[in-house]
């Protein structure tokens, strides 16, 4: 943490070895594109004789994961407020052609007032709209069948979540895969599908079949399994 002299801002500061700074070439092209209220501002990039510097807005509130774990699970009431905070940082990505490809509970930060603030951008990548993608990237939990089998997906294809909230048309289908497995993590408490064995994990992600608890609204699970069966 850090704080600027002449204005007294709080900051926080990632120092990364110049070794490893031509991985952070495309991140760092994207974040300084960004700027939006639920997305962590980069301030400064300061480059010395052997490392890289990277001045950001600090987000003292932590991980998105963090807080979850603490709470075990939230209200409907609240994850539609910290949900559609997501939805609108994401929406501002896919509107500025770039998808993000590795949104999870981690990669969502909260300042102090508990206020959503997107980060990493490690695996973004700006799209065409129809044209194909075959990177695999991302988190297994997390990450969308397509790109666990290998094949190539889209970036804009259908009518996704952020269509339902009335924020977009189209959206990078991915994206919108995740976003489904973080809605589900803030109303369960936990993944859809998970186990220790990645592969067993890998293959229930493919079939597509997560445990729907009674618990939930009616209308929450209406609305996670529109995400899974797209």
């Amino acid at each position: 943490m850090g704080t600027h002299r002449l204005t007294s801002t709080r900051v926080a500061i990632k120092q990364i070895p110049k070794a490893l700074s031509t991985t952070l070439t495309r991140e760092i092209h994207h974040h300084r594109q960004l700027h939006h209220h639920h997305i962590t501002q980069l301030y400064e990039v300061i480059a010395t004789e052997n490392s890289i510097w990277l001045v950001t807005e600090l987000c003292s509130g932590g991980e998105l994961f963090d807080y979850l774990t603490e709470k075990g699970r939230i209200s409907e009431e609240e994850a539609r407020h910290i949900f559609g905070q997501i939805c609108l940082a994401v929406n501002y990505l896919h509107g500025k052609g770039i998808v993000h490809r590795d949104l999870k509970l981690e990669n969502v930060l909260l300042d102090e007032r508990c206020r959503v603030k997107l980060g990493d951008f490690g695996f973004t990548r700006e799209f065409d709209r129809g044209a194909y993608l075959a990177t695999y990237c991302g988190t297994t939990g997390y990450a969308a069948p397509e790109m666990l089998e290998g094949k190539k997906y889209l970036g804009p294809g259908i009518p996704s979540i952020l269509a339902l909230l009335d924020v977009a048309d189209i959206s990078p289908e991915v994206d919108v895969w995740s976003l489904g497995v973080i809605l589900y993590c803030l109303l369960t408490g936990g993944l859809p599908f998970d186990d220790d064995d990645e592969l067993v994990m890998r293959a229930m992600v493919i079939k597509g079949e997560f445990e729907d608890p009674e618990w939930l609204s009616d209308g929450s699970s209406t609305f996670l399994f529109y995400q899974v069966v797209r």
